[in-house]
């Protein structure tokens, strides 16, 4: 008799459980079951199409810019590359030329030396022979040692190169070149062509860069494009673009 209670005691547990858990048949969890992958994977699918649907915008802003690059290249190219003297290089509508400042000065000065003026009027000759229209742009650069001997004249190399580039500059405009065509400016040691942990290379940064570029508009003329900035003694200073280099 206590057994038979205790059966019964237990089978109405079973059935309690059975209808707690809603009487779940092994089918139906295997469809529930298959049905969570199929969601996980429906979310997995729309994750990878907007991720291919930003891949394909980047492809195509990636394409429109490169295609918009290119068209600036050939634009450029098909300028007619400058044609003049020996020792000038020569990219699309500008032209220059690096004289040593070992030549042209004692170290640490920035008075001209004999054959220094004698070099500089012949860069004039082929400035007024082979650019008559252009401007002229007069860059001085240093190498990166620091002054020492002549400290109490130049701040910095900046102050030395810029009084180098401001003498040369006086000097052409002595020997012609009118001064609304030219700038001067100096950059130091910050824009160096070589390296300046050797010798070779310090002195070939340090130069004095003559620079014929495209005429800057009259006062008061609006810039175009590609045109120059206006720039000089009306504004007070100068867009410089850097040199092409090799």
């Amino acid at each position: 008799m206590r057994m038979a209670r205790r059966m019964t005691v237990g089978a109405c547990g079973v059935l309690i459980a059975l209808f707690a858990t809603g009487c779940t048949s092994p089918d139906q969890i295997q469809i529930e079951t298959l049905q969570k992958k199929v969601q996980d994977l429906d979310a997995e699918n729309a994750n990878l199409r907007e991720r291919l649907a930003k891949a394909i915008a980047d492809r195509d802003a990636a394409i429109a810019q490169a295609r918009a690059l290119r068209q600036q290249l050939d634009a450029l190219n098909q300028q007619p590359v400058e044609k003049g003297p020996k020792g000038w290089e020569f990219a699309p509508g500008y032209a220059w030329t690096s004289l040593g400042t070992d030549f042209l000065f004692a170290a640490g000065q920035a008075t001209l030396r004999a054959e220094g003026r004698a070099k500089l009027a012949q860069v004039v000759s082929e400035i007024q022979a082979n650019f008559p229209e252009k401007s002229v742009w007069v860059l001085g650069h240093t190498d990166s040692d620091p002054i020492k001997h002549s400290k109490d004249k130049w701040k910095d190399n900046l102050d030395l190169s810029a009084n180098r580039a401001m003498t040369v500059y006086r000097e052409l405009m002595r020997m012609g070149i009118t001064p609304e065509r030219m700038i001067s400016g100096g950059q130091g040691e910050w824009f160096p062509r070589a390296n300046n942990s050797t010798m070779a290379g310090k002195q070939e940064n340090r130069r004095v860069e003559i620079i014929v570029v495209p005429p800057r508009p009259a006062v008061g003329t609006p810039s175009g494009p590609g045109e120059m900035p206006k720039a000089g003694p009306e504004s007070g200073s100068a867009a410089l673009v850097p040199v092409p280099r090799e």
